[in-house]
């Protein structure tokens, strides 16, 4: 039993069968004795605040839904590590997500600078464009490669004959290179 569980209050498996059974006053105690530790264990890891209410209703409902899972013991090292998994996984997800983005915005940017590549110097799109066209040859392949048809870095390293990291090295030095450069054209536009 749970140091902070009073000693008439029944066990947590005991409480857990009776949510089983369909006891709904169970499962509410089950929160009352557990929420506020689970909160302070997202609280640690969460790197935003609303992620840690979200992750510990959704905890409560998984743990719910397989309260069979649970057999003996207190049950805040399993709403943890079910937490923590929750966690991670929206995290992962997050992750995934601002990936997505990133590469639409730079692939935006590309395909303005394509559009707009025959057009004299007037935004930072132009600028680009002007910037590319100092790129070396193999840089010049490497973002075609990338950004028109698509392919992805491993893609791009088994076409050029170059390992995965040092086409990954290439577009990121490029893009800081561009970035400089845009910067710099920016700098010297006449106000």
């Amino acid at each position: 039993m749970d140091p902070s569980t009073p000693s008439n209050s029944p066990p947590d498996a005991d409480l857990a069968r009776q949510v089983e059974s369909g006891d709904d006053a169970a499962f509410r105690l089950l929160m009352q004795r557990h929420l506020q530790p689970l909160r302070g264990f997202l609280a640690l890891r969460a790197p935003a605040p609303d992620l840690i209410d979200e992750v510990a209703h959704d905890a409560f409902v998984f743990a719910y839904q397989n309260m069979r899972d649970f057999s003996t013991g207190s049950m805040q090292p399993w709403l943890r590590t079910i937490a923590h998994n929750l966690l991670r996984d929206r995290l992962k997800a997050y992750a995934r997500e601002s990936t997505k983005h990133e590469r639409y915005s730079e692939q935006v940017r590309w395909e303005m600078a394509l559009e707009t590549s025959d057009k004299p110097v007037s935004d930072e799109s132009d600028h680009l464009a002007s910037c590319l066209e100092k790129l070396r040859h193999h840089q010049r392949t490497i973002l075609d490669l990338r950004y028109e048809a698509q392919l992805s870095c491993e893609e791009i390293a088994q076409r050029t004959g170059r390992s995965t990291l040092a086409v990954r090295t290439v577009l990121m030095r490029v893009r800081q290179q561009l970035r400089k450069c845009i910067e710099f054209q920016l700098e010297q536009k006449p106000a």
